[in-house]
């Protein structure tokens, strides 16, 4: 299973150390930066949550967009795009 496109993907913050608890090779590694020196929050680092915005605990710091990273926020976009449009179908189909 792969995860969606995050912010965090696109971020100059986001560091990654391991995981000596993993399970799996999807928690092998914890994703932390700045605003979350001991773990980036799932929501955030799922996709689900567009750190742009302010979210509880960070501080007042934000993404920062990582060099060579135009591509990788598009697609986090894109995803963003995609998910609204199907919600938004979902509402107008009930």
């Amino acid at each position: 299973m792969r995860r969606r496109p995050s912010i965090c993907d696109a971020c100059a913050r986001l560091g990654k150390r391991s995981n000596p608890e993993a399970q799996s090779s999807l928690d092998r590694w914890i994703p932390y930066c700045d605003a979350f020196p001991e773990r980036v929050p799932r929501e955030i680092y799922t996709g689900q949550f567009d750190h742009r915005e302010p979210y509880p605990g960070d501080n007042g710091i934000r993404f920062e967009l990582r060099e060579g990273g135009e591509s990788v926020l598009e697609s986090y976009e894109n995803s963003l795009r995609r998910r609204r449009e199907r919600e938004e179908g979902q509402r107008e189909s009930t």
